[in-house]
């Protein structure tokens, strides 16, 4: 005799695979058509072409061109991604330069790179990058928080000013300028946003003693 709730948990799990296949496909798609040609000519249509499925499984998920290209781009930003745990606030932060860096020479990559520097100026396209940019730096700044759990930098330092002054150089000469940027660069980049907030941090301490 047949197991029909086996065979009911056999489908259904079929079902959640592709589903989940879908979604990926259509994102990948979405992401790969922004690199091509930009938000303001990406088309549902071609989105759902290239993905391979109708384009009203699209809409279903994603009613606006918006949502989608949201959507599309936090899948693929690394913003998913584990942060590196290395034990070490520089070794971390290294880390996570040379995921930015391996990023920027992807079809995401280049997808951000469109958005940032062709089309910043349409609204949905500002409000979306900004969106972007928003939740990497407070992703990268839990590095800066655990490390203060660490005993490793002083409570007073602000996390976002040191992935700021560690980042936004780096990534603005990787995408907006298309500039290689080597290892040693990288490290420079890292070591002189760490000593300039430890002495920051030293000098406001003297200061209040």
């Amino acid at each position: 005799m047949r197991d029909d709730s086996s065979s009911r948990r056999t489908i259904g799990a079929r079902t959640g695979g592709r589903s989940k296949r879908v979604v990926n496909d259509v994102l990948r798609a979405t992401v790969e058509e922004i690199a091509r040609c930009g938000y303001t000519a990406l088309r549902v249509e071609d989105v759902a072409a290239r993905a391979g499925v109708n384009k009203t499984t699209v809409y279903r998920r994603w009613p606006t061109k918006c949502e989608l290209a949201g959507a599309a781009m936090r899948a693929f930003a690394g913003q998913h991604q584990p942060l590196p745990d290395t034990g070490s606030l520089r070794d971390d932060l290294l880390e996570m330069v040379r995921r930015a860096m391996a990023y920027a020479a992807t079809a995401e990559g280049q997808a951000f790179t469109r958005l940032l520097t062709v089309e910043s100026t349409e609204p949905d396209v500002d409000s979306l990058a900004r969106s972007l940019r928003t939740g990497m730096a407070s992703q990268r700044a839990e590095i800066i928080v655990r490390a203060q759990r660490r005993g490793e930098l002083p409570d007073s330092i602000d996390p976002r000013i040191i992935v700021d002054a560690i980042f936004i150089p780096i990534t603005t000469r990787l995408l907006r300028f298309r500039e290689e940027v080597d290892a040693a660069t990288a490290e420079a980049f890292v070591d002189l946003a760490l000593g300039g907030a430890m002495n920051a941090a030293a000098r406001a301490h003297q200061e209040a003693c």
